[in-house]
C-alpha cells in the first residue's frame, strides 16, 4: 500500500511527492513505536491530570484516540509505576465523596460501571463501612416524612423511593423504625 504525501509549497505550487510504501510489518503495529509510546504516556498523565480516572476508563480513552494496545499497556505501566492511577485508591476516594449520599448497593454498581473489580470494590468498602441507616434518616429528615403520624401511603411510596436509590429492605425498615422512635422520644409527636 501505497501514501500520498503533500509536500512544502515550491514555487508558489504545491508539489506532491510519492511516498515510500508503508511497511506491512503487523509486529511493529502491535508493539507500537518508542515515539507513539511517549505520546500515550504523556496523554495519560494530561488525562489524569484534570480527574481521577479508573485503569478501565484511561484504557477505553487512549484507545478512543487511536493508541496501540502496546502503547496503551506501556502508558498504563508509566502511569501506575508513579502511582498516578491506583484503582484502589480512586474507589476509596469514590467511597470518601459519595459514602453519605449513595447506598452501598449504588456505588458497587457506579464502581462496576466505572470497570472497577469487585473484589477491590469489596475489600475497600470492608475497610470503609458505609452507614445505609444514618444515610436513610437524613434522607427522610430532609423530605420532611413525618413519622408515626405517615400513612401507610406514605411509608409506601418514601419505601419505593429508598428503594429505588439502591437501599435493601431491611434497612429502609430498620431505619423507618429508628427515626420514628428517635422523632417520638424527641417529644415530636406530644
Amino acid at each position: 500500500m501505497k501514501e500520498w504525501k503533500q509536500e512544502e509549497w515550491v514555487n508558489g505550487q504545491p508539489g506532491v511527492q510519492k511516498a515510500a510504501p508503508l511497511e506491512d510489518s503487523s509486529s511493529k503495529r502491535q508493539e507500537g513505536t518508542s515515539e507513539e509510546e511517549k505520546e500515550a504516556r504523556n496523554k495519560a498523565v494530561y488525562y489524569l491530570q484534570f480527574s481521577g480516572k479508573t485503569e478501565s476508563e484511561l484504557r477505553k480513552k487512549l484507545a478512543e484516540q487511536g493508541f496501540l494496545p502496546a502503547s496503551v499497556d506501556s502508558a498504563i505501566d508509566f502511569v501506575k509505576q508513579y502511582r498516578y492511577l491506583d484503582d484502589e485508591d480512586y474507589v476509596r476516594r469514590y467511597i470518601e465523596k459519595n459514602g453519605r449520599k449513595k447506598s452501598r448497593k449504588q456505588m458497587v454498581f457506579e464502581l462496576r460501571q466505572k470497570g472497577v473489580q469487585d473484589d477491590v470494590v469489596r475489600a475497600v468498602l470492608e475497610e470503609m463501612p458505609v452507614d445505609e441507616e444514618a444515610q436513610i434518616e437524613a434522607v427522610l429528615e430532609k423530605r420532611g416524612y413525618p413519622g408515626a403520624e405517615a400513612t401507610r401511603e406514605e411509608k409506601q411510596k418514601i419505601s419505593a423511593y429508598l428503594a429505588r436509590k439502591g437501599f435493601s429492605y431491611e434497612a429502609i425498615q430498620s431505619a423507618l423504625i429508628h427515626y420514628t422512635q428517635k422523632k417520638t422520644d424527641s417529644g415530636q409527636y406530644t
